[in-house]
């Protein structure tokens, strides 16, 4: 009996299991070859549709028992195969038409009418005498929207073309994706506006808008064709078309240059309500952002580079989204490169990188690999703007020829197909001859992001040239992991501050490399201009005379006041954690997850103040700075063989959130760091009217200050109890300095004995 049960139970899994896959993977069961949409009626006043919809599909298992056709929250009248009216179930969101007999290709005809499913953004929209669709929608999961105004195969994959039919009151326009087939006047106060798009797409590039719409037009003369540039917008707004639109032209050409040829027959935008939404060669785009001038240029760019990532090549999941967000983040910001300069796009890409580092894993609720992003944050930060990092990373990691010419290849390889993370791996590794799998494994397969850093160089002078050893160290921002086949950029920099840069590759925790080069570097910084969006953000900048400047995105701010030469000064926020102290002190802690560089060159007279920035509020030190009993300090070392250290600093701001002002700034690293006041420095027994001891931390110099002159004894204890030092002072000063060189780092308590009575005690951090 056990093993009949055993085998009863395995038949019922069995059959709900493939239920269940004719049920959810529709994609699975049967392909959409053509689209005929008949939009017959459309009202506006009622927020209704009336509709028949074709389509000429094909099974693809042996014995369908039914063809699933997916349609969300309408009303269905009747349904045709081949003619005949057939039977069907309606539920769950889908039609389901039993088969009787095998059919190698089937035409299907669905009538239906009601009112559209929509949310907030994505949907069949009515707004006023205007109605459209936004093809995906942020909340509803799975996000494809097709289904919301046609029956359909409604994934990333299934890949059809499309004739629309959009019937409209006379005075008003129905726009579709594709070339406009011809229009006909019905006769009856309606017209028939017929489009045609032949390119494979999924349903939710497909597209319908309706209103009272005026035309601009114009002509591209594109790399193997003319193309027709058509823009509807409300009558209110055409004459801002030409302002808003201005570099069209040459944004067209760039992404052409970099990408090839345009891959679809019309370029198209149509005014909507909200957008911005990348239907096939007719983008939904937001009535605010034609408004005359460029202010909105990016958001077009944007949904044009989605014609070639993300309508020509699509994701084929949704939890690989940043194949189709994360490049047009990339091409929102690269285009700029040839329209203004390559300094507004680092410094764009600087932007989102930061917010990238800072916000993404709370804005998407953790760290996420890019190519499994949980669906209820798809369209999160993650996949746009770190997708967009990761994509200017790849262009660093193979350069700017190699890259353009394998991304190229890629869509042309790919072209009207939906691909994955790993296609595009495999497919790069076998174009470049460059086995990406560690690059994938780093940047795209694992959550966070890589942090790479100097270790140390040494420069030996030789016959001919400077032979340069570089040691390389590897963290991880996020997650537990170190990448291999890593590539860095370097740069020497030479007397006359140019930059001479060379790679460094290495895998794992640590690499080493030597360099030769015919001149002695000044310096040698690591990715000085920014082309790998690691876990840093960095930033350099020569100066020629005193001067306040503050950095942007490492909250960090110099204050030169001495300056004799010109100075480079990089700064790097490193987003990870630094090296620990080699000496533990109890109650002495250093941050988790961050720390700065100073790097550079600094003429032999100079002297600047540096002001570091701490804020346990939002996300920078929340993790560092816990509760006010948290003092916060800031920690020095001139060199990794080094231990951290206490250096002169002004604190202002209050526990958990302000800044800290080091006296004399010099290269090196610096950490923000906490010691603990019900551990250290706390007065246990101190009447703070008679004695004080600072400052607390203290490294070079202790200061004794008494309220009052007179013969005092002053010991010095361990944590063990342990006397160390006895100090007698006299009574000629008030204030006395200690120098505690002769003691250990560590925690020391200092008692103060009077006319043999103890009149206070204090615990004191003393720093090496």
């Amino acid at each position: 009996m056990k093993n009949a049960r055993l085998f009863i139970m395995f038949l019922l899994l069995f059959y709900m299991g493939t239920a269940n896959a004719q049920n959810n993977d529709i994609g699975d069961t049967i392909h959409a070859i053509h689209y005929n949409i008949h939009l017959n009626h459309i009202n506006t006043a009622e927020n209704t549709i009336a509709a028949y919809t074709e389509i000429k599909l094909v099974p693809l298992i042996e014995d369908l028992a039914y063809i699933p056709l997916e349609l969300k929250d309408l009303t269905v009248d009747s349904v045709f195969i081949d003619g005949t009216e057939w039977n069907f179930t309606y539920t769950d969101d889908v039609i389901r038409l039993p088969l009787t007999t095998k059919a190698d290709t089937l035409l299907v005809g669905v009538y239906y009418h009601g009112q559209p499913f929509h949310e907030d953004w994505g949907g069949f929209h009515f707004s006023g005498d205007y109605a459209f669709n936004l093809g995906v929608g942020f909340v509803s999961i799975p996000h494809n929207l097709g289904k919301t105004w046609f029956p359909c195969v409604d994934n990333f994959t299934d890949r059809s073309s499309y004739d629309v039919f959009i019937t409209v009151e006379n005075g008003k326009t129905g726009v579709g994706g594709g070339l406009l087939v011809e229009t006909t006047d019905n006769g009856n106060g309606t017209t028939t506006w017929h489009w045609k798009i032949s390119h494979p797409i999924p349903t939710y590039l497909e597209s319908a808008a309706v209103g009272d719409y005026v035309l601009y037009e114009d002509v591209y003369e594109g790399m193997e064709k003319d193309i027709p540039i058509n823009i509807y917008t409300r009558p209110s707004e055409s004459a801002k078309v030409a302002g808003s639109f201005v570099h069209l032209h040459e944004i067209m050409h760039f992404f052409e240059e970099h990408f090839g040829p345009y891959p679809f027959e019309r370029i198209g935008y149509v005014s909507t309500a909200i957008g911005a939404m990348e239907h096939a060669t007719n983008i939904a785009y937001p009535h605010f952002a034609i408004n005359g001038n460029t202010s909105y240029e990016s958001l077009y760019t944007h949904e044009l580079s989605h014609m070639w990532f993300g309508d020509e090549v699509t994701c084929s999941t949704a939890e690989d989204m940043w194949l189709n967000e994360g490049w047009a983040t990339f091409c929102e910001l690269y285009y700029r490169t040839g329209l203004y300069s390559e300094e507004l796009f680092r410094t764009m890409m600087r932007d989102m990188h930061n917010d990238v580092l800072k916000k993404a894993h709370i804005i998407d609720g953790g760290f996420w690999p890019l190519n499994g992003i949980p669906q209820d944050v798809t369209y999160g930060k993650t996949a746009y703007d770190k997708g967009g990092t990761v994509a200017n990373t790849l262009r660093a990691y193979l350069g700017d020829t190699l890259f353009f010419d394998a991304m190229t290849a890629y869509l042309d390889q790919f072209a009207y197909q939906s691909v994955s993370s790993y296609d595009m791996r495999d497919f790069l590794t076998s174009y470049t001859g460059i086995d990406m799998g560690g690059f994938f494994d780093n940047w795209v397969f694992t959550p966070g992001s890589p942090h790479f850093g100097i270790d140390s160089v040494l420069v030996t002078e030789g016959d001919a040239s400077f032979m340069v050893d570089l040691f390389l160290k590897q963290k991880r921002f996020g997650y537990d992991f170190l990448g291999d086949d890593n590539i860095v950029e370097i740069a020497f920099v030479k007397d006359n501050f140019d930059f001479v840069t060379d790679t460094v590759h290495f895998s794992g925790a640590t690499g080493h490399s030597v360099k030769f080069i015919d001149f002695e570097p000044r310096a040698v910084l690591l990715d000085p201009l920014e082309t790998t969006n690691d876990a840093t953000i960095d930033s350099y900048r020569f100066f020629n005379q005193p001067q306040d400047y503050a950095y942007p995105e490492v909250i960090f701010k110099i204050m030169i006041d001495e300056l004799s030469d010109t100075a480079l000064i990089q700064v790097t926020n490193n987003f990870a954690a630094p090296d620990t102290l080699k000496t533990p002190v109890e109650g002495l802690r250093i941050s988790p997850n961050r720390f700065w560089k100073i790097d550079g060159i600094l003429p032999e007279e100079f002297h600047a103040q540096g002001r570091f920035y701490y804020d346990a509020v939002t996300v920078w030190d929340n993790e560092l700075i816990i509760d006010e009993n948290d003092s916060l300090v800031i920690l020095y070392r001139d060199h990794p063989r080094n231990d951290w250290h206490y250096v002169p600093q002004t604190r202002i701001g209050n526990w958990n959130m302000g800044y800290v002002y080091v006296e004399d700034l010099q290269l090196g690293e610096y950490t923000p760091a906490v010691y603990d006041k019900t551990i250290v420095g706390v007065p246990e027994n101190t009447d703070a009217k008679k004695v004080k001891f600072y400052p607390n931390p203290a490294k070079k110099k202790l200061t004794i200050e008494f309220a009052e002159r007179g013969h005092y004894t002053i010991r010095f204890y361990n944590e063990k109890g342990w006397l160390l030092k006895e100090l007698t002072v006299n009574g000629r000063h008030a204030v006395w300095r200690w120098e505690p060189y002769e003691v250990a780092p560590g925690i020391l308590v200092a008692e103060v004995i009077n006319n043999g009575k103890s009149i206070a005690t204090e615990k004191i951090l003393i720093l090496k």
